[in-house]
């Protein structure tokens, strides 16, 4: 599996994230006018939409984006132009309310039929580039699997020049499995490029030599996952990630950017559930955690928060296994008669920040900055040892050598203090501080510190055996790239590149650590238990949308378990198949598809409970203590819970279950009951 190039994620990153809204000047207003009644033209977007808005935005290399939007009866159209009246983005979408919860039905085209519609698009909006794109495969492109959805076929496309990709250039669309309809097209594409030709080029050989010669590796301490939990190794990663190959001489090059750590997620804090209150009292009595009180004084205190901040809710999460409590806090900055609100998380125990986002920190930076980069890095070290004041001393300082790519011209500073260990860097351990140029506030903070072991580096391969073993059997890949240095002048180079070089090599086992999650397919290998299976027609039709369970056994008639039920049902609501098991919970129970006190992840679940669970996932559930008013004619309607047959009366009317016979409520629902469920979820009329 091919890894992402880093420009192309930081460019991804920058554009969704890191915008700033300014006054639309990009056009002289005459010329906006004559584009906005040509964009209207090319996508039939009809004077019903009424409702018109528009506003430009800055992208990392200083190029301006007008962004219009069109509102009509809870459905929005969006389209992007750049300063020359390309068209940058278009999105089409219906509001969600949250009266209507999600549901997926069944595909009603073939993506065979989405990637035709999606090149008629492509060639209405840019007509003379699809001859000179290829498909590409998400995973190919971001090194994770996103994949299709139920609701959405996604695709991509990667600009090719003399059969060679030139994958700074490229393009995403996204077509509704129900209407056909493009619902979101985005492309980065760049005019008046020159691309050398491939003739006269040096051999992969070559070039690996030449690659293996000139790049060094950093022995550090990482993570990876194992069959139980995680655990860290001693490993090697290439540091010259910005080195390439030119095809034609065999020079370095630098076409790519340097490694660049950071520091995200909280690992130690990320199983954690809701405490319920009254354990939160006996928690605070006890002095085992700081009360709530306390948690949000940290907050506002530690980031010298105004008098327009307010914390205005809080809510203790945790781990009683692993003794792990958190208080997510919630503080909003009130500006006039509106407000924005963040989650910061402290450590219930120690009273340590986690993470912290200041909710109204991102609304204007590009004002002259008033604050050295060196007194904001003073200032982060200051809050990191008030904070942290024994976990400062086991931290180092890094630059970073792609912050000008980042922040841009925001005047946004990140820093980053890395943990050591044994005198080697930890990965994704210390803090990441960034604060605004502008006002010196702290933007965001992030901490993470896991409680791994880290082993003694002796007995360990070294670097040539590292490099042999990351280069063995790697092919380099002929592409081509902008050289760094020459970006204004658009200088293409024809290079090759390494491009798994974000691999590691496990320097006590002589193996290559490939960490990023593999695709789930959908579509398994047939079952070898489900031929006399009477759901044997529906699971076969599930699994061209959606992942059932791993193995080559169905196994129908095992009991499901709560967590295997909710994962199928999950699926028919948009969740990621990768997504953790306690986020699943977490937005189940914000849902209201389960309560606190049903959660019971390895318990059965009765075919009642699970007709209940699918009602509330439409956001139908009935009235309480209405029972008898439900006519539902079932030969064993007696034994079926008094609460629960208004559910009962809702899923025959949904058509997810049948409308006569019995229904055996107390039962156990099994894997292929529960097929069939689900099937007809999706098959709804």
């Amino acid at each position: 599996m091919k890894n992402v190039k880093i420009k192309s994620l930081l460019f991804m990153m920058v554009l969704t994230l890191l915008v700033t809204c300014i006054p639309s000047n990009g056009f002289a207003e005459d010329g906006l006018d004559k584009r906005i009644e040509e964009v209207k033209a090319l996508f039939e977007i009809g004077d019903d939409y009424e409702r018109f808005d528009k506003y430009q935005y800055d992208i990392y290399d200083g190029r301006k984006i007008t962004n219009l939007s069109w509102k009509f009866d809870g459905k929005n159209i969006g389209v992007g132009i750049d300063e020359e009246g390309n068209v940058t983005g278009y999105w089409k979408n219906i509001y969600d309310t949250g009266k209507t919860p999600r549901i997926d039905k069944f595909p009603k085209i073939t993506r065979e039929q989405g990637e035709k519609i999606a090149k008629n698009f492509i060639k209405k909006v840019y007509p003379d580039i699809l001859d000179k794109i290829q498909a590409r495969d998400e995973t190919d492109l971001y090194g994770v699997y996103i994949g299709d959805g139920l609701a959405e076929y996604r695709y991509n496309f990667v600009r090719v020049e003399n059969d060679v990709e030139f994958n700074e250039n490229n393009l995403f669309i996204s077509v509704d499995t129900q209407t056909g309809e493009v619902v979101q097209f985005n492309i980065s594409w760049e005019e008046g490029l020159e691309f050398p030709d491939t003739e006269g080029i040096i051999s992969k050989e070559e070039a690996k030599k030449i690659y293996n010669a000139n790049i060094d590796l950093e022995l550090l301490y990482k993570v990876k996952e194992t069959d139980k939990d995680m655990k860290s190794y001693l490993g090697y990663n290439i540091i010259d990630t910005d080195k390439t190959v030119d095809a034609k001489t065999g020079d370095i090059l630098n076409t790519s950017y340097k490694l660049t750590y950071s520091v995200y997620g909280s690992a130690p804090y990320q199983d954690v559930k809701n405490i319920p209150f009254e354990e939160e009292n006996e928690l605070i009595k006890s002095k085992k955690i700081i009360s709530r009180k306390e948690a949000a004084k940290k907050i506002l205190d530690t980031f010298k928060l105004g008098e327009n901040y307010e914390v205005e809710g809080h809510r203790l999460k945790g781990n009683k296994e692993k003794d792990i409590y958190v208080w997510e806090v919630m503080v909003t900055k009130h500006v006039e008669n509106h407000g924005t609100g963040t989650s910061s998380r402290i450590n219930a125990k120690t009273g340590e920040i986690i993470d912290f986002s200041d909710p109204g920190s991102w609304v204007d930076n590009s004002e002259e900055s008033k604050h050295s980069k060196e007194d904001l890095l003073k200032k982060a070290k200051k809050i990191i040892q008030k904070n942290s004041p024994e976990k400062y001393k086991e931290v180092e300082y890094i630059e970073n050598e792609n912050e000008n790519l980042i922040h841009g011209k925001d005047n946004v500073y990140s820093f980053l203090f890395l943990r050591k260990a044994n005198g080697l860097r930890v990965e994704n351990n210390g803090f990441m501080v960034t604060l605004s140029g502008v006002t010196g506030d702290v933007l965001t903070y992030n901490y993470n510190w896991s409680d791994l072991e880290f082993e003694s580096p002796k007995n360990i391969i070294g670097k040539d055996k590292a490099k042999e073993t990351l280069l063995k059997n790697k092919e380099l890949e002929l592409e081509y790239q902008m050289e760094i240095e020459e970006k204004e002048k658009k200088n293409v180079k024809l290079v090759y590149d390494f491009r798994d070089k974000y691999l590691a090599v496990d320097a006590k086992e002589a193996e290559v650590v490939d960490n990023r999650k593999k695709p789930i397919e959908k579509a398994m290998k047939e079952y070898k238990d489900i031929e006399n299976s009477f759901a044997k027609d529906q699971i076969e039709k599930l699994q061209e949308s959606i992942f059932l369970f791993a193995g080559e056994e169905f196994k129908p008639k095992q009991e499901i378990t709560q967590k295997e039920f909710f994962r199928l049902l999950g699926q028919t609501k948009g969740m990621l198949l990768y997504e953790d098991q306690a986020y699943l919970y977490e937005r189940f129970v914000n849902e209201g598809i389960v309560k606190k006190e049903e959660e019971n992840m390895d318990g059965k679940v009765t075919r009642e409970e699970a007709i209940k669970y699918i009602v509330r996932a439409f956001g139908q559930e009935p009235l309480e203590n209405m029972g008898d008013i439900y006519k539902i004619e079932y030969n064993d309607e007696a034994e079926i819970s008094p609460n629960l047959k208004g559910h009962i009366a809702i899923a025959r009317g949904l058509g997810i279950i049948s409308k006569e016979g019995n229904l055996r409520p107390k039962d156990n629902l099994t894997r292929e009951e529960a097929a069939v469920l689900i099937y007809n979820i999706l098959n709804r009329d």
